[in-house]
């Protein structure tokens, strides 16, 4: 014990050591010359940018503001861009930081069943690290021969340990009998409200877990992870954010197999040296925690508690968008997807069910964001808030919509009216848009994820990627919006919906930050606001649209301060000294 008490003291000892060579700088007076500064708010660019004390000080001319801030350190951007940093309106950190260490089985890492159905198989037969094997990313519009696996395939691959995948986005499961019967879930166990644990004809399961709630059911019988790692993984998480150059992420749901996840972001947010800022919606069941009150701030404003978020549908690749008309009858809803002839989807509540939470949390202060695939879901969420604030008006409360797949003009419209407003999951343009007019036929598809008709409305819109329903990364969805042009196929998607560069770069940019409640201090560049900044290697608004992803990140600094993206931050290594010191106090 001795020794092992003096491994210990001689581990903390060195990671003191490393937390102070790795400790970053204060912030530092600035001033950036030599490249292009793109303030967002003015159509032109400034020469330079004078920053103290984490503020914007002034733009202007270069020779004027290098005599009135002599003191300030120099950066040379060298023929670099610098602009606000990139905002993330709607992502998931906790879960994509979680779901990097399972077994990859995406479209995005295996061009076929075979391939996928292999890299099961090597994980079931390796070294158990883990008394589950988990695996994401499954996903039948990306693969075409990707049927789903039957209870029997799985039960193949892995007889005795617990076997779940969990499809790319999140709203279908796969389970086999091991991971049924460690979830406690039975031919008579009911189904969660919106959610389903699939039967067969015969009533026995399938294996497939559909929906949020059935899923949580699941994640609720795994084995918990050792304290400390999740926030230590969401930590690394936040600098995948920062390298791709965002500076502050809305937090929609802090989904993640995690105790306390809206804890582990706010206690993350006590260091300065935090990779980027968060704007957190907290769901129901977490916000009945006392800890947290709309409008909380904490960290100097690195951490926000803005909202609440609910689901009103679900995922179109899952059956559960609620459209107006049902899906396509085409081979692929009914092989793959395995949906009936005339399905619409459903409703996760009735008219007065959600009407009563939107009063209840729209009374108490909180911003309400909610999932809205179909136009049925948009209907409902607009009837049941126009009915909310008739009876308690709010006037700035900006409440709004989740991907709004299918949201027509009227719509947009009413939402507008409503001072509410949509937030675009565009990959989906992207990397369906070749499978779209299956799913729901062309004409609807020609209007799917309808940005510029929301632009068009007077909407400050915004586009958002929903990691880990696809990978990080603003370029690609400023470029996708921009071009409309799927991966897979030659044919422009809705060519009147795409929007220009300059509306793509408000997006993720001052839009975002009115979207989330921080544009006084975010979003631009502008005397008196946050000094939130990236650096790219190119000007956006001088690229041509195909090139957009080949601009490169150089850099990010939040308040000022030149944000460490490198593995070994003084952060970091607090973290994994707490999991070492919790890991042998059991």
């Amino acid at each position: 014990m001795r020794r092992l008490t003096i491994a210990l003291s001689l581990i903390a000892g060195s990671l003191t050591v490393l937390a102070a060579v790795t400790q970053r700088a204060v912030q530092e007076e600035l001033l950036f010359v030599g490249g292009t500064i793109l303030t967002i708010t003015e159509p032109g660019q400034v020469e330079a940018l004078w920053i103290r004390d984490g503020r914007i000080v002034a733009l202007g001319k270069e020779s004027e503001l290098r005599q009135q801030a002599s003191t300030a350190k120099i950066v040379d951007l060298a023929g670099a861009t610098l602009m606000p940093g990139f905002i993330e309106p709607h992502t998931h950190p906790l879960a994509t930081a979680m779901l990097a260490q399972t077994v990859d089985v995406s479209g995005f890492a295996h061009s076929n069943r075979e391939s996928i159905i292999q890299a099961l198989k090597d994980a079931a037969g390796g070294i158990a690290w883990r008394p589950w094997i988990i695996a994401f990313g499954w996903d039948p519009a990306m693969l075409d021969d990707l049927t789903p696996p039957t209870l029997a395939e799985l039960d193949a691959i892995s007889a005795t340990r617990p076997l779940v995948i969990l499809t790319q986005m999140m709203h279908d499961a796969y389970l086999n009998s091991a991971a049924l019967a460690a979830a406690g879930i039975d031919e008579d166990t009911p189904n969660p409200p919106g959610a389903e644990f699939v039967r067969g004809a015969d009533g026995k399961l399938t294996g497939t877990v559909r929906e949020v709630r059935a899923i949580e059911h699941v994640f609720n019988a795994m084995p918990a992870v050792p304290k400390g790692v999740p926030a230590l993984l969401l930590s690394r998480q936040y600098a995948h954010y920062a390298q791709a150059g965002f500076t502050t992420l809305g937090v929609l749901g802090p989904v993640g197999r995690a105790p306390d996840p809206i804890g582990i972001m706010h206690d993350l947010a006590t260091d300065p040296g935090v990779a980027v800022q968060t704007v957190v919606y907290g769901l129901p069941d977490q916000l009945a925690d006392k800890r947290w009150q709309p409008g909380l701030s904490h960290g100097d404003g690195r951490f926000l508690l803005r909202g609440v978020k609910f689901w009103l549908d679900g995922s179109p690749w899952a059956g559960g968008a609620a459209w107006d008309t049902p899906y396509a009858d085409t081979p692929f809803v009914r092989q793959q997807l395995h949906l009936p002839a005339g399905h619409r989807g459903t409703l996760n509540y009735s008219d007065n069910e959600l009407t009563t939470l939107l009063e209840k949390y729209h009374r108490r202060g909180y911003q309400i964001a909610m999932h809205t695939q179909g136009e049925r879901a948009i209907r409902q969420a607009t009837s049941s808030t126009a009915a909310v604030l008739k009876k308690h008006p709010r006037a700035d409360h900006r409440h709004r919509l989740e991907h709004t797949a299918l949201i027509t003009r009227p719509q947009l419209q009413h939402l507008q009216r409503l001072n509410m407003t949509p937030s675009f999951f565009i990959d989906h343009i992207r990397y369906y848009g070749h499978r779209l007019p299956e799913l729901v036929g062309r004409e609807r598809a020609a209007r799917f994820m309808p940005v510029a008709s929301a632009f068009k409305a007077g909407h400050r819109a915004t586009l958002h990627a929903d990691s880990p329903g696809t990978r990080i990364g603003p370029l690609r969805v400023m470029q996708t919006a921009i071009m409309r042009q799927p991966e897979r196929s030659t044919e422009v998607l809705g060519p009147g919906e795409r929007i220009d560069i300059a509306q793509a770069l408000r997006a993720i940019t001052i839009n975002a930050a009115w979207q989330l409640g921080v544009e006084n201090e975010r979003g631009t560049l502008e005397t008196g606001k946050a000094a939130d900044l990236v650096m790219l290697s190119a000007n956006p608004l001088t690229t041509e649209a195909a090139a957009l992803t080949d601009i490169q990140v150089l850099g990010t600094w939040i308040a000022g301060r030149a944000v460490d993206t490198a593995w070994l931050t003084r952060q970091n290594l607090q973290l994994i000294w707490q999991t070492i010191k919790h890991a042998f106090s059991r």
